[in-house]
């Protein structure tokens, strides 16, 4: 038997090993990931980015409580990742978090911070209330801050915050090359590409003539050029290339005159040139059932009414190769695209990126309009007609898009909103070619959704019965077996008391 003396020590002993593993605990953090896509192990970019630092970094995360549940677990995945960055780091990321819903002077200082107000539905006793909530953060380092407006979920709260955290401290940013110069439209021209590139990258304008020295871009983009190239431009851009450039390319094939309605083969020498390389991009107009509108105007009696009619010369494609540069894209939109192909031989890696649906088709110019057209399914007779390729060798990367407008803004008042898909495959397919981080591969990174086997409604039914009855008869059978148990024993006594 174990005494009182050797009962207090063992009780010592427990406590001061309880003591210690929580002194370790609070001073060693760790944790392991099981998930089979390492959702909560951080990506050796994130390592490289937060292992360099040499000033501390502040995240002051602006988060609501008491929220719904799926919300609350956002905020502590959000904590646990601090943690582990902080951990890393060895300390060069600090954090604290703040709930402005409890102090209005925090609230004021998360929304002119940039934080994003959000509306919550939420339940408060056991009444459905409206709940104003933040679930954003800043980051600090030295005097300058970045703004995360909205903590999003799974892999892209990480890319959020390494990015963001590369963005701030990195000094020498690699430069993106926009040609201008054959009546290409200027980085303001396109402002949605230039204000998300400017995140990782320095990008800027740039003309081909004898004095430039292309090699300090770590890509060129080359986006609907209007005028005749010349011939020594293409020389420029074959040497980039051959010492290990990478070039994305935007080329409109053809021109479409909506008010003439009639469309038309265009030439500049960027076709030509790429031809050389084996690419086809064909003098041709996308056809697709899958389409955007366009607004006509329709007489109905005296009046004049405006009239959306499906257009399936804009094309909305919606099929993608699975890639980095093709990563997080439900659709995008195009106007007037033409086909691509492929015919060269290995000179270069081939890899179609976006097509159309499995109903379109392909019309070659020059052509006529006709708005008030009959399409039937006759008119669609082929599937998945490549319109972006991506050709990469051991040297250089080169991405083709046969829409040369479908990233482009405007200026002044044609300008307007391009679509998100449109300009996330700009940004994705530079990324793919620039990054020596690897962040790219961290933003298309998914994470895998065990989903349930999905059951009939006969089956549903049964389940929905048996988990009514079962507990019951499990208990009837449980009474009954200590009834009968019970009476065992008492049948037992009483036949030893009578012996």
């Amino acid at each position: 038997m174990i005494n009182k003396k050797k009962l207090n020590y063992y009780i010592l002993l427990l406590l001061g090993i309880f003591i210690l593993i929580n002194i370790l605990a609070a001073k060693y953090y760790f944790r392991l990931d099981f998930t089979e896509d390492k959702r909560y192990t951080l990506s050796q970019s994130t390592l490289d980015i937060i292992k360099n630092l040499n000033e501390p970094v502040t995240v002051t995360a602006y988060f609501s409580e008491n929220l719904q549940p799926e919300l609350d677990r956002m905020r502590q995945d959000f904590r646990d990742l601090l943690i582990e960055y902080n951990t890393r780091s060895s300390g060069m990321v600090v954090f604290k978090f703040v709930n402005p819903n409890e102090d209005p002077q925090a609230e004021q200082k998360a929304v002119q911070a940039g934080v994003q107000t959000l509306m919550i539905e939420a339940r408060e006793k056991d009444q459905a209330t409206t709940k104003k909530a933040f679930m954003g953060a800043t980051v600090q380092f030295g005097e300058q801050t970045e703004v995360i407006p909205f903590i999003q979920s799974g892999a892209q709260m990480e890319y959020e915050l390494s990015s963001t955290i590369k963005k701030l401290t990195d000094t020498d940013k690699a430069f993106i090359g926009f040609i201008t110069g054959h009546g290409e439209p200027s980085l303001q021209a396109m402002l949605q590409v230039a204000q998300q590139l400017s995140v990782l990258y320095m990008p800027e304008e740039v003309q081909i003539n004898d004095s430039i020295n292309l090699a300090k871009y770590k890509t060129l983009v080359w986006i609907n050029p209007q005028d005749t190239i010349p011939a020594k431009d293409f020389q420029k851009i074959d040497q980039y290339l051959a010492q290990g450039g990478n070039l994305f390319i935007a080329i409109n094939r053809v021109d479409a005159n909506l008010q003439q309605a009639m469309g038309t083969a265009k030439n500049t020498g960027l076709e030509s040139w790429l031809a050389s390389e084996g690419i086809t991009v064909n003098p041709d107009f996308v056809i697709d059932a899958n389409c955007g509108a366009i607004t006509v105007q329709q007489r109905q009696g005296v009046f004049m009414i405006n009239q959306q009619v499906n257009f399936p010369y804009l094309p909305i494609i919606a099929n993608f190769t699975e890639h980095p540069a093709t990563a997080g894209i439900d659709a995008m939109m195009l106007q007037f695209a033409s086909s691509l192909n492929y015919s060269g031989d290995s000179l270069w890696n081939y890899t179609p990126l976006a097509f159309t649906s499995d109903k379109s088709g392909k019309e070659n110019a020059p052509l006529y309009f006709n708005i008030q057209r009959n399409w039937t399914e006759n008119d669609f007779p082929e599937s998945k007609i490549p319109v972006a390729a991506l050709f990469e060798n051991d040297k250089s990367k080169l991405i083709v898009i046969t829409d040369g407008e479908f990233a482009i803004n405007g200026s002044g008042q044609e300008a307007h909103q391009v679509q998100d898909g449109n300009v996330a495959f700009v940004v994705n397919s530079i990324d793919y070619m620039s990054d020596d981080t690897g962040l790219i591969q961290l933003r298309s990174k998914k994470q895998k959704i065990r989903l349930l086997e999905q059951l009939d409604d006969s089956t549903k039914q049964f389940l929905k019965i048996l988990n009514f009855i079962l507990p019951i008869v499990l208990i009837i059978l449980f009474g009954i077996f200590r009834y009968q148990k019970r009476k065992l024993i008492r049948n037992k006594r009483k036949g030893d008391y009578y012996v």
